[in-house]
């Protein structure tokens, strides 16, 4: 008897559980469904021997601008918030002072396919 009751109670709890693993797993991280991407990265100095003092990078949908250390750091962050679900081509431009800049190779912004990310890295490579 003590038998079929355990396995009555265990037969009882464990959908229990799977309903609870479920909703907390759906409800963590990134929405893959989310437009929202940020893409991070480091940046080269410029061929002219000068430091990058920021980083534009442009889709279809929007251009955004990080100019927030990226002369101190080499290091650049941009927020995108109209990714399609099949990603969006990027161009990148790096400026390197009041006259000069340099493009870097387009590529693909893609929403994360990690339920835990919301952040793509991509290096900038000079010329």
């Amino acid at each position: 008897m003590r038998n079929r009751l355990a396995i009555l109670a265990a037969a009882a709890v464990l959908p229990l559980t799977a309903a609870v693993s479920l909703a907390a797993a759906t409800q963590a991280g990134a929405n893959p469904n989310s437009p929202v991407v940020t893409v991070t990265g480091s940046v080269e100095d410029c061929p002219n021997g000068t430091t990058p003092n920021k980083v534009t990078i442009t889709t279809n949908a929007e251009s955004r601008t990080d100019k927030t250390d990226v002369d101190d750091t080499g290091e650049y962050s941009i927020k995108f918030t109209k990714i399609t679900k099949a990603g969006n081509t990027a161009s990148v431009t790096v400026n390197c002072g009041t006259a000069s800049s340099y493009k870097g190779d387009s590529f693909k912004i893609k929403r994360p396919a990690d339920a835990n990310s919301t952040t793509q890295e991509h290096d900038i490579e000079a010329p």
